[in-house]
């Protein structure tokens, strides 16, 4: 599967001319119906959840992976991934999924390390692939089962897709997960599942200034970095325009 963690082992991120049109054709239609239903009045039940019901797993694995995020210095993806976490709960709870609580913060913690570090010093032509080794080589050094070091790695690699399908049975839910609530954050897909008091204390621990437009630099060194990623291609796609226009506005 283009971006999954095997084919990132294979391209080391880079694609060719026929993903490419495989990748536009399994994105374009799904991601523009869902980003243009942010604009229209859902009659989607609000998840019902608060804040403080999340929970953090207080383990010595997430406490390194907080140390490596906040080592970034780079508090707009700081922010940004703290979100994502908060979201990917609300979007679990309103769809009714069990996830792995302490495996999906990892993932959201460490998702776009590569995409702030050394971004003109890894070898790989994917952040999201430099974000995997490095949250692979954290599970290794605190001997995290095998199994849950993979989804989270998986999680990862997966996430710049565009688009995910559910009915996939092969795809962790922490994959979809991730994939999700990073929309959600980016571009405001499924914004409509939290109710208004949880997104304003998400938006509140965790703000969002300036993050429209520093993520779109830090896309658009990485699509020049590496154009043949997928980054690359989103964002010729329109992704910096979703991004501009998004119901979040900074």
């Amino acid at each position: 599967m283009i971006g999954s963690r095997k084919w990132m082992e294979i391209n080391q991120g880079s694609l060719s001319f026929k993903e490419k049109i495989n990748l536009i054709r399994q994105t374009l239609l799904p991601i523009t119906y869902k980003y243009s239903k942010t604009f229209i009045q859902s009659h989607i039940q609000p998840a019902h959840i608060a804040i403080q019901d999340v929970r953090i797993p207080d383990t010595p694995i997430v406490k390194d992976a907080m140390a490596e995020l906040e080592n970034a210095q780079d508090q707009a993806i700081f922010h940004h991934s703290w979100r994502s976490f908060f979201w990917g709960a609300g979007i679990a709870q309103s769809k009714d999924w069990q996830f792995d609580q302490e495996s999906f913060l990892i993932s959201c913690l460490m998702h776009d390390l590569g995409l702030v570090e050394h971004l003109d010093q890894y070898s790989c032509h994917c952040f999201t692939y430099e974000s995997a080794l490095r949250s692979e080589r954290l599970c290794l050094k605190h001997h995290y089962d095998e199994s849950r070091t993979k989804i989270i790695s998986e999680a990862i690699c997966l996430h710049m897709n565009g688009y995910l399908d559910e009915s996939n049975q092969n795809l962790p839910i922490e994959a979809l997960l991730l994939h999700q609530a990073t929309s959600c954050d980016v571009i405001g897909t499924d914004y409509v599942r939290f109710s208004k008091t949880y997104a304003e204390d998400v938006l509140t621990e965790h703000p969002r200034t300036q993050f429209n437009s520093h993520f779109k630099k830090l896309l658009h060194k990485e699509s020049l970095n590496h154009p043949q990623s997928r980054t690359a291609l989103l964002s010729g796609l329109g992704l910096p325009y979703m991004i501009q226009l998004n119901i979040f506005k900074e």
